[in-house]
């Protein structure tokens, strides 16, 4: 009796040269698919760190609690603003005194209260600073509209990079992984083809070659995702030892979420190609039995089976011919 799970052991020990060469594939297209995630993490640690540094200096004069308070909201409800950080001049000074490490307690604090801005990435930072000047609080404004709008260009082309970029080696590493899990069906097709001869149910055969995909995706997934962990932690390593910080660790959630992305991924190309896919080899026809009714049964889709025969025929009755001729020769010249 066929069963599904003790012939996807069986075919991984029987075609062990194959699994291990699909293992070795597979864990290296996830190991390429690892540090592309990676590298998107990265960029949007950079695309935060640039949001975080569009920001502007509000300096405004000495206000009570509620005007600060009604100031801030009418602030907020400015287009192009996110968030702002109110900065008393009593605080300003303690920093101050910090920084320069010195006492400054006994002289009159010549600082303003003041907002810090961060600005929206999507807005026009000229037209920003035009508006806020607009309000008869501001004393000064601390606003590099050009830096910022370079900012902001700049992260939109990391935004059509990561569209477009991401697209294409999603595609790229899909196609990759079709192919080489894909590979073990095609070349099989003559074991498939027996099997359902011997009136093994499609479900059966698909059921044995899914197991036998997933088992090797599984593996390449978690080797692919080991050997990324060790590079990357060997690059931050690197880095840090070269004082740049273009390159940032990740979470161990956003680990996670990597190692089981790619995990889903190749589970859903696999299961495709096992599952659904193998249904090419097959084609459903309805036949009715004594009783009229209908019976579904699996045949093979092509007719490479009835080609074969017709061929080997063929050439069985053309050697007879040729035998028949030879023999007819002899007898004609005894």
């Amino acid at each position: 009796m066929f069963n599904p799970i003790r012939e996807a052991f069986r075919n991984i020990f029987k075609e062990k040269g194959m699994f291990v060469s699909s293992l070795i594939s597979l864990t290296i297209v996830f190991v390429l698919l690892d540090m592309f995630i990676f590298g998107i993490f990265n960029i949007n640690d950079i695309k935060s760190k640039m949001e975080n540094s569009n920001q502007a200096i509000v300096y405004v004069r000495t206000m009570t609690e509620n005007e600060i308070g009604a100031f801030q909201g009418k602030l907020l409800q400015t287009n192009g603003i996110k968030t702002i950080k109110y900065n008393s001049k009593e605080s300003a000074l303690e920093l101050l005194e910090q920084e320069l490490n010195v006492d400054l307690s006994e002289e009159e604090n010549p600082l303003l209260d003041s907002f810090y801005i961060y600005v929206d990435r999507k807005v026009n930072a000229d037209t920003l600073k035009e508006e806020l000047l607009k309000n008869t609080e501001i004393v000064e404004l601390d606003m590099r509209a050009e830096e910022i709008n370079r900012m902001n260009r700049f992260g939109d082309r990391l935004d059509q990079l990561l569209l477009f970029g991401g697209i294409g080696s999603l595609l790229f590493v899909i196609i990759l992984i079709s192919n080489i899990t894909g590979f073990g069906v095609k070349i099989r097709r003559t074991e498939i083809r027996d099997l359902v001869a011997n009136g093994v149910s499609g479900v059966k055969i698909k059921l044995a070659f899914l197991l036998e995909g997933l088992l090797l995706v599984g593996l390449s997934a978690t080797l692919g995702f080991y050997v990324f962990y060790r590079l990357q932690k060997f690059l931050i390593g690197g880095l840090t030892m070269l004082n740049s910080s273009i390159v940032s660790g990740i979470s161990g959630k956003e680990f996670l979420l990597m190692y089981l992305f790619s995990l889903i991924l190749g589970f859903i190309i696999t299961f495709y190609l096992n599952f659904i896919g193998l249904h090419s080899y097959y084609k459903r026809k309805k036949n009715k039995n004594g009783n009229g009714k209908k019976v579904e049964t699996e045949v093979v889709e092509n007719n490479e089976r009835d080609n074969i025969i017709n061929a080997k025929n063929t050439y069985v009755s053309e050697i007879n011919g040729t035998r028949n001729s030879n023999q007819q020769n002899k007898d004609n010249e005894g």
